[in-house]
């Protein structure tokens, strides 16, 4: 292995976006003598950080560790994240692999980087790494990276959703202390007008905190600060809005785009999943977040194929979601997660029965998100432009709206204001933004 290379690392992120913000922390923290592989380089090291949620992100995740080892002979892989924790035995056996690290030590990968090239073995390396590292991943190097920066404020979760494998791996909800946030988003907000804040159980954020503290009185601290021109929430359980904060004054800092999980419009499916909340009790929600921040993208995480889900149940969430201010869905099968209370529970739709009623949701989605993009036609866009090629610009409203613009100066990170629907200006899926709501 030549010295031209034997710094180099090389990051691959998958799954949520914490999950890739967590990815992020190592490029921000490498130690000396390290560095991020430039890219088309062959790197010496190569850190995939994996997603287990579902099934599919489960098998991507061990594609990506496989496709590292293929298509860079050589490397010693460290594979970190939910997956890493799942089938570590697994994993540690591809050929390459150096170390398997949970989610839960992202903060001493890059020690562990640095003990391993020094030749210790990996659990002593893991060990003595854990001890000498932070309690909380590094942030991201303000001006470096996405034009809307992930900052992870909050970690793991106390819930007890029948389906989801997230706290088994990822622990006990935990959250950045209140002065650290507000300092992180500062150092980004100094570089970029937008800022993400995400989390496992966002709006859990601050209630394992001393003194207690909200997540709403964390963003009319940011606002009253005025240290970044808007922050976005990524994924927030529907019970845990902030409604008054959105309707006050200082919600006005927060894009007009709330991803409300729902999961089924059947109650009695909701009461299987360990939901708490009905469906009466999410539509009031949404209808008030609407109401108080008129034209937001409203977006929801709906599951098919839950065991025990009838046709009758299908047909109900599908009415549900036609019945609300929806703007877009993310659908996803069920799969059973190794230690989930579902994994034993019988009576699971055939899978052609599921693919259609994934593919009928999907198509929900598809009219609702073309529907609400047309409804953005005539009104100014506030967009933060993600991209520029020659004479075109590309970025993401406030309203989570990709939008493609004549560039005229505009430069990436900064803010533009265009008007949707006239000449050059174009919002449709597919041109900018994220591909995923959470």
């Amino acid at each position: 292995m030549d010295g031209s290379r034997a710094d180099s690392v090389a990051l691959v992120a998958l799954g949520c976006r914490v999950g890739r913000a967590d990815a992020g922390s190592v490029a921000a923290d490498l130690p000396p003598g390290f560095r991020e592989a430039a890219p088309g380089e062959s790197p010496a090291w190569v850190v995939v950080s994996t997603c287990s949620v579902t099934a599919d992100a489960a098998a991507s995740s061990r594609q990506a560790v496989r496709r590292a080892a293929r298509e860079h002979p050589g490397a010693r892989i460290v594979v970190a994240g939910c997956h890493a924790r799942a089938e570590e035995g697994d994993l540690a056996a591809i050929p390459g692999v150096a170390a398997v690290v949970g989610p839960r030590d992202h903060a001493a990968l890059p020690l562990l980087l640095e003990r391993l090239r020094a030749g210790e073995a990996p659990e002593e390396a893991l060990v003595a790494a854990r001890a000498e590292s932070p309690d909380w991943v590094a942030s991201p190097r303000p001006g470096t990276g996405p034009a809307r920066p992930v900052l992870k404020i909050q970690d793991g979760c106390d819930g007890a959703c029948a389906y989801c494998s997230v706290p088994i791996f990822r622990g006990v909800a935990r959250s950045l202390p209140l002065a650290a946030c507000l300092a992180r988003i500062a150092s980004h907000g100094a570089h970029r007008d937008e800022v993400v804040l995400s989390g496992v159980h966002l709006g859990g954020w601050g209630r394992d905190l001393a003194p207690r503290r909200s997540l709403a009185e964390l963003v009319r601290a940011v606002a009253a600060a005025r240290t970044v021109h808007r922050l976005r929430l990524s994924s927030i359980e529907p019970l845990e809005l902030p409604l008054d904060l959105v309707a006050g004054e200082g919600g006005a800092l927060l894009c007009e785009h709330f991803h409300l999980p729902l999961q089924s419009g059947s109650d009695r499916l909701l009461v299987a999943m360990g939901r708490p909340y009905r469906a009466a009790e999410y539509a009031t929600i949404v209808e008030a977040a609407w109401r108080v921040r008129p034209g937001a993208a409203i977006g929801a995480d709906v599951m098919a194929g839950f065991p025990g889900e009838t046709e009758a149940d299908h047909r109900a969430t599908l009415s549900f979601l036609a019945s609300l201010p929806i703007a877009y869905v993310h659908v996803f099968p069920f799969s059973p997660r190794p230690g989930t209370r579902a994994e034993a529970m019988g009576g699971r739709p055939p899978p052609g029965e599921v693919a259609r009623r994934v593919a009928e949701l999907r198509a929900l989605s598809a009219r609702r998100r073309a529907a609400f993009q047309e409804g953005l036609r005539g009104r100014e866009l506030e967009v933060v432009v993600e991209r520029v090629r020659g004479p075109v610009a590309s970025g993401t409203s406030r309203e989570y709206a990709p939008v493609r613009f004549p560039a005229r100066g505009a430069t990436r990170g900064s803010v533009v204001r265009v008007r949707a629907g006239d000449e050059g200006v174009q919002v449709g899926s597919g041109v900018a933004g994220d591909a995923a709501p959470s």
